[in-house]
């Protein structure tokens, strides 16, 4: 429950918290990011500022590729369950979080990782999956 109060202040506070927390993780290019798995490829496009597919001289795309919006609102600040070093973020427009702090060794040693992972994204995000198999 604090953790929710806290968000609800964030908000009032600064409404571009948010939208910085997340160009801040992401980046402030716009980029591709190609996933390979075992038997595909997923390409995605983080279009935040609008700069990717754009028209090249008097050629214009064939596809333009949507702008994706980033949130503007903090939702909920809450533990995962059943875990007390994860934390979910939960923002409007579809963008979901996890914080998770963990140390970096299995040996005891004052040295600690944050790993964060895009739980969810925005619709808007451009991905376009690509079946490829070894024939």
């Amino acid at each position: 429950m604090l953790l929710l109060e806290n968000s609800k202040k964030l908000n009032e506070n600064n409404v571009e918290i948010p939208s910085q927390l997340v160009s801040y993780l992401i980046g402030n290019k716009d980029f591709y990011k190609v996933i390979k798995s075992k038997n595909t490829v997923e390409i995605q496009a983080y279009n935040i500022n609008g700069t990717l597919n754009l028209a090249f001289k008097n050629i214009e795309p064939k596809y333009k590729t949507p702008q994706v919006p980033l949130p503007t609102e903090i939702l909920d600040i809450s533990f995962k369950e059943n875990s007390n070093t994860t934390i979910i973020v939960t923002m409007n427009n579809d963008w979901t979080l996890s914080f998770r702090i963990h140390n970096a060794s299995s040996r005891i040693e004052s040295s600690l990782k944050f790993d964060i992972i895009l739980l969810k994204s925005p619709k808007k995000l451009f991905k376009n999956t690509l079946n490829i198999s070894k024939d």
